[in-house]
């Protein structure tokens, strides 16, 4: 063997005697990393700890929201409310029509089409807040051929309080457009026609038809599909699949009567949030009913 080999042969077992101490670091600091690791996550005993600090069933739920004897209890959900029978959707709809004897539209209006238009700004608003924003309103444009010739901008400004101005102000104004061109500028008679209108659903129509002309329809607003949910009367989520539950539920009734006696609860009681079980004369029956 020549000096070449021998000093070649001499590196290569120098080499091979370093790797198993890079290896030994490998491993420690494997296993320091292991180690940190651990400690982040938690021991089994802390885990179980949280777990325990979460309400095991629904009354301990119940019990960190509920206040003893609160009036504002949560109603249940519309899924555990069972279908109400005719005799028991009459003995609910009795008790409303006795408990708000005067209920009636709220909006304020001088003519079939000064409804027309409030019902179409009172989406996602209050009726006080249209009454307010249509005295400005119908103080500039009091017909609809006012209105149709109105500066766009300038209905945006008056109706800004009612929310979505920008869509509502050319609904109104197409709609009142649409009145002078295809209606003479009166309103229309029927849900056909009222609803070819921009703006003008199937609610809007009924309400406009029971109001102006007693031609009686259901008004599916938000207050009517929440309690009729809450009442059993349906399960639909769809306003003209609820119109169709409720008028077979209530065939032959004063529809728009009920819509609006429905409608004053929901303002007054049966709240979206946290309805007034415990100050409401239905609680004793009400299938949603907290108290």
């Amino acid at each position: 063997m020549n000096k070449k080999q021998t000093a070649s042969k001499s590196k290569q077992s120098q080499t091979e005697s370093k790797r198993p101490k890079t290896e030994a670091k490998k491993t420690k600091t494997e296993s320091k990393k292991t180690k940190t690791e651990a400690k982040k996550i938690p021991s089994a005993g802390k885990t179980k700890s949280l777990i325990r600090q979460a309400p095991t069933s629904k009354s301990q739920a119940g019990q960190k929201t509920k206040k003893s004897g609160n009036s504002s209890a949560s109603a249940k959900p519309a899924a555990a409310v069972a279908k109400a029978s005719r005799s028991q959707a009459k003995q609910i709809m009795d008790a409303l029509l006795s408990l708000y004897p005067d209920s009636a539209c709220e909006l304020v209006f001088a003519s079939d089409f000064q409804l027309l238009i409030a019902v179409i700004l009172s989406a996602q608003c209050t009726d006080q807040q249209v009454n307010r924003v249509t005295e400005k309103l119908y103080a500039r444009f009091p017909d609809a051929r006012a209105l149709a010739e109105a500066d766009l901008e300038e209905i945006k400004a008056i109706i800004k309080p009612t929310g979505y101005y920008n869509a509502k102000a050319n609904n109104i104004q197409n709609c009142a457009r649409m009145l002078i061109t295809k209606y003479g500028g009166k309103v229309p008679q029927s849900v056909e026609e009222l609803t070819i209108l921009p703006g003008v659903g199937r609610k809007t129509a009924n309400v406009v038809l029971g109001v102006l002309h007693n031609i009686p329809g259901w008004s599916v607003d938000t207050h009517v599909q929440r309690l009729s949910k809450r009442f059993g009367f349906t399960r639909e989520e769809d306003p003209l699949k609820i119109e169709t539950d409720l008028q077979k539920l209530f065939p032959g009734q004063d529809w728009s009567k009920l819509s609006i006696t429905i409608i004053w609860h929901g303002r007054r009681l049966c709240y979206a949030r946290k309805p007034a079980c415990g100050e409401c004369p239905l609680q004793s029956f009400c299938p949603s009913s907290e108290v």
